[in-house]
C-alpha cells in the first residue's frame, strides 16, 4: 500500500473519489450475491421469496409471552397487583418499609 501522507490536496481527492466509487461497487455486489443466494434458497424449497418472507413474518408473530397472573395485592389499593418477578413496585417496598411482611401481601 503507498504512503498517502505524501500526496496533494487534489490527489487525496481523487483518491478519495475513486475509494467511494470502488465501495459503492463492492456493496452493490454484495447485495446482489445476497439476493441471489435468497432466491436460490427459495427456489430450493419451491417456494418464492415472497412466501419465505411471509412465512417469516408470521412465525415473529407466534412467539407471545405467557402472562403471569398477580401473586400480591395493595390492601389500601387492590388495583395494584404484583406478579412477583421483576423490581418491586414502590406500593411494595414502601410497606415493607414500614414493617409489613411481603407474606401479608399474597392473594
Amino acid at each position: 500500500m503507498q504512503d498517502i501522507s505524501t500526496l496533494s490536496v487534489e490527489e487525496l481527492k481523487h483518491l478519495q473519489q475513486e475509494a467511494e466509487a470502488l465501495i459503492a461497487t463492492k456493496k452493490d455486489q454484495a447485495i446482489q450475491n445476497a439476493y441471489q443466494q435468497i432466491i436460490d434458497i427459495a427456489a430450493g424449497l419451491d417456494l418464492t421469496v415472497e412466501q419465505v418472507l411471509e412465512y417469516g413474518s408470521q412465525k415473529r408473530k407466534v412467539t407471545t409471552r405467557k402472562t403471569v397472573e398477580p401473586r400480591y395485592r395493595n390492601h389500601n389499593n387492590p388495583e395494584q397487583t404484583w406478579t412477583g418477578r421483576g423490581k418491586q413496585p414502590r406500593w411494595i417496598v414502601a410497606e415493607l418499609a414500614k414493617g409489613a411482611k411481603l407474606e401479608d401481601f399474597i392473594i
